[in-house]
């Protein structure tokens, strides 16, 4: 389906603004989305923010298209209960579906995939999965407008992998004078010790740590998108011995932020917390962030952090390194980078469950 028909058929249906948070299925549509001066596109740092968001277009006689990889209906559920459907605030979901049965697909995705109609019909949200058909768009975008307008409900549309034709953002202006997140993650394995813990974001952040550091103790977390320093925070509480290093990225930050309030709060004096920002969400395509307006050093000092450092440079980070490791924490570090990854970067071989057994066999052995 081409993304301008896609908009063009929405918007002359009154739908809109667009807002949420992208999946590489929706790659195409907010590309364009983000590149046309026709069609409003908020981003955010969540889908249960999307939701809340869409309210406030409801409210304003608005009916807004939120959005969302089908992962992400796990975080719109809550406001979807007690916003939408409670307050009967329609909008229209825009929902991909990962890991669809029989369809190979990465292994976060498979309880989703799988679960993702029977909890829509469990909302008693009515969906359409779309076809590659201009005439049956328009049918399905009139149903749902029908349903939206009488009955002040959300309405759902499922889009399969490949159901957007392909569209080339004009690009936006991330800085590519910086150095690469590979660039700092070899210091960081020259810097620790065999016995410290690594924790990479979901995203290219962790599946770049899996695969080119040796470094035995790593867990690399499958999707759990902004879970990554609430797990260190854990680890770093029942094993104070060890250093803990949780490798976030901005998009991942942005999305449960609040979390650093929780870490000052309990204070674990080993764990570093390093944000890696490229300013997008590149695993999907590289959609754009609010991380360019937020200053996460001053946020985590008043989240009550040990320390807080902004590093450009890989040779700062090692000198930096070398200064905090036996002060105090929790420390953060922001690591401004430039756009990019591996080109060899694949998924690991590894199943999450034989993730999970290796670094808890290594807790245990000491």
């Amino acid at each position: 389906m081409d993304v301008r028909e896609f908009c063009r058929v929405l918007v002359e249906s009154n739908f809109g603004p667009f807002m949420g948070i992208p999946c590489s299925i929706l790659k195409p549509l907010i590309n364009y989305i983000e590149d046309s001066s026709s069609v409003k596109y908020y981003l955010t740092s969540s889908e249960g923010e999307a939701m809340g968001l869409a309210a406030g277009f409801t409210l304003s006689k608005k009916t807004p298209v939120v959005m969302m990889q089908n992962d992400g209906y796990g975080n719109a559920v809550n406001p979807l209960s007690s916003l939408q459907l409670l307050y009967r605030l329609p909008c229209l979901m825009v929902i991909t579906w990962r890991g669809e049965p029989s369809k190979k697909d990465a292994p976060q995705h498979e309880v989703m995939g799988r679960t993702l109609l029977n909890l829509l019909s469990d909302f008693e949200i009515p969906y359409k999965v779309l076809e590659d058909d201009l005439d049956k768009l328009q049918k399905d975008v009139e149903e749902a407008t029908l349903y939206t307008e009488s009955r002040n409900l959300p309405f759902a549309f499922i889009v399969r992998k490949g159901y957007f034709s392909p569209y080339q953002s004009k690009g936006g202006n991330v800085p590519q004078d910086l150095y690469t997140r590979l660039d700092y993650l070899k210091v960081l394995e020259k810097n620790i010790d065999e016995k410290d813990i690594l924790i990479g974001a979901t995203g290219y952040c962790g599946r770049e740590m899996h695969q080119s550091l040796k470094h035995k103790n790593k867990i690399y977390m499958m999707g759990s998108m902004g879970c990554a320093v609430s797990i260190g925070l854990g680890l770093a509480q029942e094993h104070p011995q060890r250093k803990i290093f949780v490798l976030d990225g901005d998009g991942a930050l942005l999305m449960k932020m609040g979390t650093l309030s929780t870490v000052g709060y309990f204070h674990p004096s080993n764990l570093f917390h390093i944000c890696f920002d490229n300013q997008m969400h590149e695993s999907t395509g590289g959609q754009k962030t609010a991380s360019p307006c937020v200053k996460f050093t001053d946020v985590a000092m008043a989240c009550n952090y040990g320390t807080s450092f902004l590093i450009t440079s890989p040779d700062e980070f090692k000198q930096l390194l070398d200064k905090i490791k036996n002060q105090k924490g929790p420390h953060f570090i922001h690591i401004k980078i430039k756009a990019g990854t591996l080109e060899s970067l694949g998924r690991p071989c590894e199943t999450p469950e034989e993730m999970k057994s290796n670094l808890m066999k290594s807790l245990v052995n000491g």
